[in-house]
């Protein structure tokens, strides 16, 4: 199945088992899905040139948090229109408290949720 209109996500999340039940989720819904291990490896990619439609940004990891991601997009302007869903069992912020941050899923992610939300964020 081809990509959505060629949109792109990227999963942003520590946990192997989360990354691949997302990311084989979004390829059979036809989304081009790439993954990085935490958010240092997430930057490193955009760094090289990777414009995701939609970011899907876990909070809690090693190396580089999902809060220092969402700061470092915000400081600058080519990636701070990317889109984040934010995916994470941390159950203390609402995505209002999260700058960038267009929407927030608790984990464990419903499926449903989780492609209105990537479709919201695409179509914003």
């Amino acid at each position: 199945m081809a990509p959505k209109a060629g949109h792109d996500i990227l999963i942003v999340d520590d946990d192997p088992d989360i990354r691949d039940a997302l990311g084989e989720f979004l390829r059979y819904e036809g989304y081009g899905v790439h993954a990085a291990t935490d958010g240092r490896d997430a930057l490193d990619r955009l760094e090289f040139g990777l414009r995701p439609d939609v970011i899907l940004l876990d909070l809690m990891m090693p190396v580089l948090n999902g809060f220092d991601v969402l700061n470092a997009l915000q400081a600058r302007s080519d990636w701070k229109a990317i889109p984040v869903v934010v995916v994470s069992a941390n159950r203390g912020y609402e995505a209002e408290d999260l700058p960038g941050a267009t929407s927030i899923l608790r984990k464990p992610v419903n499926m449903d949720r989780l492609i209105a939300a990537v479709e919201q964020a695409v179509a914003a």
